[in-house]
């Protein structure tokens, strides 16, 4: 058989799979154990999910609202883009996050897509979203009670500045090179910690040592889209800022004593990567007998 004839076949056999896979939603249930845990908290159930990248799209919204409900989460929580910086409406994404406020609490953190939308709909996004009882997190925590904990756990949330996704050239076009970092005094004058287990919401993962220095014990993120096209052995193969092999792309890492879970989201093309949200389950880690 010709060789042509068979990368052909290949590649229609991609792009047919590629177009099946967009349509389908998993949910990754995942227990955390966490050695910080306060007792009371144990079998906290949260709903995770990001970079939705909002369309009007009836069928995958219900399904994510069915299945959200059928994990039976205690919080839902959002890490950013929900909406894509094109997104000029916000009726249904008030109509999505009060089907889901209806589950349970829901709490949100900024993206990218969002940090750049125009004043006046950056404006409506978050009027759309609070009248519909979404909580935003960025730059401050919140303390939540949870009977019969002893402890509180709280709930943060950041803003990361524009400038860690994109640089302006001098001809004042959008550019991927020389992105500023996020350096932990910076984080600290943004956010400060609280005093007690304290669950972050950032929207991009790749600033992981920051968040363990800072202090958090588990951070939630997204941004990366698990890599885009997930490879055999290597992982998510590509970030969105066009940087290859991305240290944090889809699923679990650990730091000192803090986990990172990254999201492989929903929105955008994706290969071998279905979108998917997230069931977490944190459970106190049992400790070592001496």
């Amino acid at each position: 058989m010709n060789i042509w004839w068979i990368l052909a076949g290949l590649a229609a056999a991609l792009v047919l799979w590629g177009a099946v896979e967009q349509h389908l939603l998993l949910v990754r249930k995942k227990e955390l154990p966490m050695e910080t845990l306060p007792d009371g908290w144990d079998a906290l159930r949260i709903l995770h999910m990001s970079d939705l990248h909002f369309r009007n799209r009836t069928k995958i919204n219900m399904r994510l609202i069915e299945r959200s409900k059928a994990f039976a989460p205690e919080i839902i929580v959002i890490t950013g883009d929900l909406v894509s910086r094109k997104t000029d409406r916000y009726d249904h994404v008030a109509s999505f996050i009060q089907k889901l406020r209806a589950i349970c609490p829901v709490y949100l953190c900024m993206g990218n897509h969002e940090s750049t939308l125009a004043q006046a709909d950056r404006q409506r996004y978050v009027q759309a979203v609070t009248a519909a009882g979404g909580q935003f997190l960025d730059g401050r925590a919140k303390k939540w009670v949870r009977m019969p904990a002893e402890l509180p756990l709280y709930l943060a949330g950041i803003e990361l500045p524009i400038s860690v996704y994109q640089s302006m050239t001098a001809s004042q076009k959008k550019s991927y090179r020389r992105l500023s970092g996020y350096p932990l005094e910076q984080m600290r004058a943004d956010l400060p910690k609280p005093d007690g287990f304290t669950i972050l919401l950032a929207h991009n993962p790749l600033f992981l040592d920051t968040y363990a220095a800072w202090g958090a014990d588990l951070v939630l993120s997204g941004h990366v889209h698990g890599g885009a096209v997930r490879l055999p052995f290597l992982g998510g193969l590509l970030s969105p800022e066009r940087k290859f092999l991305p240290k944090y792309s889809k699923g679990c890492y650990q730091k000192g004593r803090t986990t990172l879970y990254v999201s492989g989201g929903v929105g955008k093309l994706r290969l071998f990567n279905p979108p998917e949200i997230n069931g977490l389950i944190l459970r106190i880690a049992k400790q070592p007998k001496q």
